[in-house]
């Protein structure tokens, strides 16, 4: 038999606008995702009624690569 999937419910103590808001902010830098270390927004748009928020985004990571990987591509 095939488990079905439930997504968790998460509840805030603050209107999700302003949730949506701070989660967007953070990502220029974020300490607590250490190996995130930046991004530049490429394309942004939004709908008439600003319901729906589009952001597009090049992310620069810090990635475990092996040595030999590193010297190839001049990190």
């Amino acid at each position: 038999m095939v488990q079905k999937y439930q997504s968790p419910v998460r509840v805030y103590k603050y209107p999700f606008e302003l949730v949506m808001a701070a989660y967007e902010k953070r990502f220029p830098t974020c300490p607590e995702i250490p190996v995130f270390l930046g991004s530049e927004i490429l394309h942004e748009s939004r709908s008439d009624d600003g319901a729906i928020h589009i952001i597009e985004r090049s992310c620069k990571l810090n990635v475990d690569a092996p040595r030999l990987l590193k010297k190839a591509s001049g990190t």
